[in-house]
């Protein structure tokens, strides 16, 4: 496969990374292969450690309780240092620590994904959370279609230390995913849904899928979709337990035989609903009546969520104990209530525009990334909720060029536009630099700001929820 100027910028390196590579030769580009004996995670994170020099600690090594443990999105990297810019006696032993946080099926897979194919671990970043001489400890290692978690269960008694995310963008927009890593799971998932009566189909099949993020554990109250294995006969929850055994599969023996340890001590594969989706919630092609290649298994402290539309992002989270989901890192405030997808956009909304003064704010919708629990919140969930690791930007538009989606914003807020008129109005970086023109209208931009999670995270800590009671 020949190396592309657009593959290069895939992977963050731009044109001087393409001319350094030129200097630098293919011993850059090309990852350390794993050695031949694969020595014990731990062992391989004390190493890692101990080859990193004082910089790139300062990059890659974080406190166990850092919100980074928490985070998790659509398996892009997340934090930490490039492992490009690391020594290659540091990436070669951080290869082999991928080849330990994996099965030897799982390394098939995970590591010949499409985006990882060619450039392997010098596509990723790595941050290291807490001290492996001392566990608890976690590497988390992040990159194109991949969240891996490397060190076993967590204090918080979650299978894998977190949910893992892996994916690949072979079969893009094609039924079936052919030539996916993972096409195997996907026919697995087709399979059992075929099995069903239709009466169980119909339970089992929704208009619309949730935002692929959204893999909280809810507890024995949660409200899940689909039909619950409980009521189907022993075949089809054994074809259940073959599809969750395929996902497994990929890690290690030990921290696999936890999750299902975990799933077992919650009521076992019968406690999970099955579901399947006619559409993407990014609004995809509509499958109608034939095979989804969105399917959904959950339970009160597991969620199973495979999206293979338009392409692979599939997602694992397991606990133990499903009315504690997973909370890291400082308290930052206490939610009154649960907050669904608009309950999440008005609160983004109002963060942006009172702490700009701007006129008005604009969150886009496909931005959220789920639900809001209530009760304690810490900086790990602000973390999650702003996945994206938007920036905070301001535009100036006329009243006269609003868009319908911004024209909207202004209705919610109880501002009338007028023409004219020119208005501040507070947004994400994404949509200011990529989707202005679409959703809001002739702008000025003025130079973007913090992080909306770390304004969010301030705003919350200050003053709490908009509209809840003060404390004392």
């Amino acid at each position: 496969m020949a190396l592309t100027r657009r593959q290069l910028v895939k992977w963050g390196i731009g044109l001087g990374g393409v001319a350094a590579v030129g200097g630098i030769g293919r011993a850059l580009l090309i990852p350390p292969a794993p050695s031949p004996e694969i020595l014990p995670p731990q062992e391989l994170a004390v190493r890692l450690v101990e080859l990193l020099d004082a910089e790139e600690r300062a990059a890659a090594v974080f406190d166990y309780e850092h919100p980074f443990r928490q985070f998790h999105n659509r398996g892009v990297d997340t934090g930490g240092a490039w492992s490009i810019t690391l020594s290659r006696a540091a990436r070669q032993v951080l290869v082999d620590l991928v080849h330990a946080g994996l099965s030897e099926g799982g390394r098939n897979r995970v590591l010949e994904q499409f985006y990882l194919d060619l450039p392997g671990i010098h596509a990723t970043r790595v941050a290291i959370l807490g001290d492996p001489r001392n566990p608890p400890y976690q590497v988390l290692v992040t990159g194109p279609h991949l969240n891996l978690r490397i060190g076993g269960r967590n204090r918080e008694g979650v299978a894998f230390g977190g949910p893992q995310v892996y994916g690949d963008q072979r079969g893009d927009g094609k039924p079936g995913l052919p030539g996916s890593a993972y096409r195997n799971q996907l026919e697995l998932g087709q399979r059992l849904v075929a099995s069903l009566s239709p009466a169980e189909r119909a339970a089992a099949r929704h208009p619309k899928a949730p935002v692929q993020t959204a893999i909280e554990v809810q507890g024995a109250a949660g409200r899940f979709d689909g039909v619950a294995l409980a009521d189907l006969d022993r075949a089809k929850r054994d074809a259940a337990r073959d599809m969750v055994a395929a996902i497994l599969e990929s890690y290690p023996e030990e921290d696999a035989a936890y999750a299902w340890t975990c799933l077992e001590s919650n009521g076992g594969i019968e406690a999970l609903h099955l579901a399947d989706y006619a559409e993407d919630h990014q609004q995809s092609r509509n499958v109608g009546d034939g095979p989804s290649q969105i399917i959904r298994l959950e339970g009160p402290a597991a969620v199973f969520h495979y999206r293979g539309e338009p392409h692979l992002h599939a997602f694992v989270n397991v606990a133990m104990d499903g009315e504690r989901p997973m909370s890291v890192g400082d308290v930052v405030a206490e939610s009154p209530a649960r907050l669904e997808r608009d309950g999440v956009r008005a609160l983004f909304e109002t963060i942006l525009r009172e702490t700009t003064g701007a006129d008005a704010a604009y969150y886009h919708p496909e931005s959220v990334a789920g639900p809001l629990r209530a009760g304690t919140l810490r900086t790990g969930d602000l973390y999650n909720l702003e996945s994206w690791r938007e920036h905070v930007t301001v535009v100036e538009v006329t009243g006269e060029s609003l868009r319908p989606a911004l024209a909207q914003a202004f209705e919610d807020q109880g501002i009338t536009p007028r023409t004219g008129s020119r208005y501040r109005v507070a947004t994400t970086s994404y949509i200011a630099g990529n989707l202005a023109d679409e959703v809001l209208g002739d702008v000025d931009a003025e130079p973007e700001g913090e992080m909306l999670r770390d304004v969010a995270i301030a705003y919350l800590s200050e003053r709490g929820f908009p509209g809840a009671p003060k404390a004392g």
